[in-house]
């Protein structure tokens, strides 16, 4: 059976204040999951523990504590929806994580990009610029979060393709999955299978065509034969991204031939 559009692991609301968009609300995300028949979603603000040290100078994560992302609680209540309670939480260019194992208790669903290097002296060293050595912190980032231990089970792994790779220049995150090898991503993606983490469903696929969307696309058919389960994320900072979000879905699943076999379901379901 084809894999079936139901569920939206990733969410951003106003409290993100890389979105600090007054009309993403929580009552607006669950109105987007009633209106498209969806059955889960997440809310997925920005998170950094405050036990946790590494963002005290960091002003955006200073603020994205605990006690600003429960503000949201409770969450709008649906007959049809279920709405989950998450975050997305960074790692430094310590390969420390901004989560502590008691908030992983507190939360329902976690995702954690390792691909965030567009944060200079926070995610990455300043001199860590040129795309090979990128393509290297790639690699090392996603083996270190996969040697944590962690709750993997609630967990998604977000952002594998994203432009934040490195965004000097449009096509410069494309240059550096060119220079990962097909074996390099086997290595990662056959641990992240064993590990029974969730695999993000989330690039704007519209935007590629010819080979750079072969090298956008490369690494999640590689994940889906080392046997990754996928989930779905929009992203969504604004209004606008829920808009079109059902569209980039059925997209992605189509380009990717996906079916239920390939869904991760962190929640149960019935």
């Amino acid at each position: 059976m084809k894999y079936i559009i139901d569920h939206d692991y990733h969410i951003h609301s106003h409290r993100s204040l890389c979105s600090d968009d007054p009309l993403q609300t929580t009552q607006y995300i669950l109105d987007y999951a009633e209106k498209n028949g969806l059955l889960d979603i997440c809310l997925t603000d920005h998170f950094w523990d405050e036990r946790i040290p590494g963002a005290e100078n960091f002003d955006f994560y200073k603020e994205q504590n605990f006690e600003h992302l429960k503000q949201a609680l409770p969450l709008p209540e649906s007959k049809s929806v279920k709405f989950y309670f998450g975050c997305e939480a960074e790692m430094d260019k310590h390969m420390r994580l901004g989560i502590s194992k008691e908030r992983f208790e507190q939360f329902d669903f976690v995702i954690i990009p390792t691909t965030h290097l567009h944060m200079p002296s926070f995610t990455i060293d300043e001199a860590d610029d040129s795309l090979e050595r990128r393509a290297f912190l790639y690699a090392e980032r996603l083996h270190k979060l996969l040697d944590m231990d962690l709750p993997f089970d609630k967990i998604g792994i977000a952002h594998l393709t994203c432009g934040l790779i490195a965004n000097k220049q449009p096509a410069d995150h494309i240059r550096v999955l060119e220079l990962i090898s097909d074996a390099t991503f086997m290595t990662l993606f056959e641990k992240l299978a064993d590990r029974k983490a969730g695999f993000e469903l989330n690039f704007p696929i519209f935007r590629y065509d010819g080979e750079a969307i072969d090298q956008i696309l490369r690494p999640y058919r590689i994940a889906k034969k080392c046997g990754c389960k996928f989930y779905l994320g929009s992203d969504a900072h604004h209004p606008g991204g829920l808009d079109t979000a059902i569209t980039q879905f059925a997209a992605i699943i189509d380009a990717l031939d996906l079916t239920e076999s390939d869904k991760f379901t962190p929640f149960p379901r019935g």
